[in-house]
């Protein structure tokens, strides 16, 4: 979709460009003529003016069409610059000589546009090279010269009385004409280049912007779910416990509404967090609550409180990483939400056990599975974004049936070094 507005860009640049160019020419062809024009007014111009004002018109007509049609364009001011200055003209047309090197200045404009425009080279530069070396030599002096027998160094006057170093001066000037336009060539082709590059550069920055954004919003759909939806469970399931016992034991309604809103000021409190967290700078997994058996006997003593009897083993020591700290919670936050949510057990069994590689976390319920709120919309996305989670440490969680209930494994290495140069070997 985006390819369509930057052809469309382009190609209006262009156009626009190529009028510039023209107004630029029209003007100077202009401004050419004026002067010839006051040259004239004041008596003061060069021998042959017809020529000149001929010259200036293919000048300007050469340099106009160059780009459009370059071929064409060479073939014409070629002709006409062979015919003003090698054909021998009818008197009534020798207003039209100018001689060298003048009379080869529409062709030079038309080579110097070609070659820098990124057109042919070879073919300008040739019959550039080919005209001016004929207009400007003496050949028939030569010519002479070798017929008489006479050194040939005295061929390189001409009438004029110009010497060799004049000649040798025009030449080099014409030779300057093809090595400029080549070095214009070579620096509009590198300025090209770097435009496609610096084009291509943005649209990578703009998917790794958008690749950013992503994971930045799956980073926060994966953290708000971590954080709420085990607490929200928790309030649901409590809610329902005060509403069965509140005709039959209204002692205990009150002891419910208490806990219910103290829970939910403690979900709103970790809303808060995150949202005060997003405004300011991006959070990073290293932001756990520590320590984490303080942590992990918090969230037992929550869950006992509504009602579930909670059998916990937890073997840590307190140098546990912050990043691996957020993912064993996390792991018993969701597996615990789970059992809640779709199982009809109130017994959990959780075991937090450091080993010599990995920490392992598995927490396990009798069943059977029966899902708590039924009308809730199914397939959640605290699994996959747990397994995203250990993944990124290194660690695996497997999930299935265990002797009638449902069990869920996790296993974290204690060297994500160590265990990515095992994956490479």
């Amino acid at each position: 979709m985006s390819g369509v507005p930057t052809t469309r860009r382009i190609r209006a640049s262009f156009a626009v460009s190529e009028r510039r160019r023209l107004v630029v020419i029209i003007a100077a062809g202009a401004v050419y003529l004026v002067a010839l024009a006051v040259a004239l007014r004041l008596e003061w111009y060069p021998q042959g003016l017809p020529g000149y004002v001929y010259l200036g018109v293919a000048a300007v007509a050469g340099a106009a069409t160059a780009r459009r049609w370059p071929l064409e364009a060479l073939v014409l001011v070629t002709s006409f610059t062979a015919y003003t200055t090698l054909a021998p003209l009818p008197v009534e047309l020798y207003g039209l000589y100018v001689g060298a090197p003048q009379a080869l200045v529409p062709l030079a404009i038309v080579s110097f546009i070609m070659i820098s425009d990124d057109g042919p080279v070879f073919a300008p530069a040739a019959t550039f090279g080919t005209l001016a070396v004929l207009t400007i030599l003496p050949w028939r002096d030569i010519i002479s010269v070798l017929l008489e027998n006479q050194p040939l160094d005295q061929a390189l006057r001409l009438d004029s009385g110009q010497d060799r170093s004049v000649l040798v001066a025009e030449l080099a000037a014409c030779v300057l004409v093809v090595v400029f336009a080549l070095m214009l060539r070579r620096q509009r082709s590198a300025a090209a280049e770097l435009a496609l590059r610096n084009l291509e550069l943005t649209q990578l920055r703009a998917v790794e912007v958008a690749r950013i954004a992503e994971q930045e919003r799956t980073r926060i759909a994966r953290d708000m779910h971590d954080e709420v939806a085990h607490h929200v469970a928790a309030l649901v399931i409590r809610a329902q416990a005060a509403s069965r016992v509140a005709d039959t034991q209204p002692e205990q309604l009150a002891q419910a509404v208490k806990d219910i809103a103290e829970g939910g000021q403690d979900v709103l409190a970790r809303i808060r967090t995150v949202v005060r967290v997003l405004k300011s700078t991006p959070v990073r997994d290293t932001e756990a609550p520590l320590p984490l058996a303080d942590e992990l006997e918090a969230l037992f003593e929550r869950v006992r409180s509504i009602g579930y009897r909670v059998d916990d083993t937890v073997r840590l020591d307190d140098d546990v990483p912050p990043a691996h700290a957020v993912a064993i919670m996390r792991v018993v936050q969701e597996s615990v939400t789970n059992t809640m949510l779709h199982s009809a057990s109130r017994w959990l069994r959780v075991v937090v056990a450091e080993e010599p590689a990995v920490w392992t976390v598995r927490v396990s319920d009798p069943g059977p599975a029966r899902e708590r709120f039924p009308d809730l919309p199914k397939g959640g996305s605290g699994l996959a974004s747990l397994e995203e989670r250990l993944t990124h440490l290194g660690g695996r969680v497997t999930t299935g049936a265990d002797a009638g209930g449902w069990a869920v494994t996790a296993k974290i290495p204690r060297s994500v070094v160590a265990t990515r140069r095992e994956k490479t070997a």
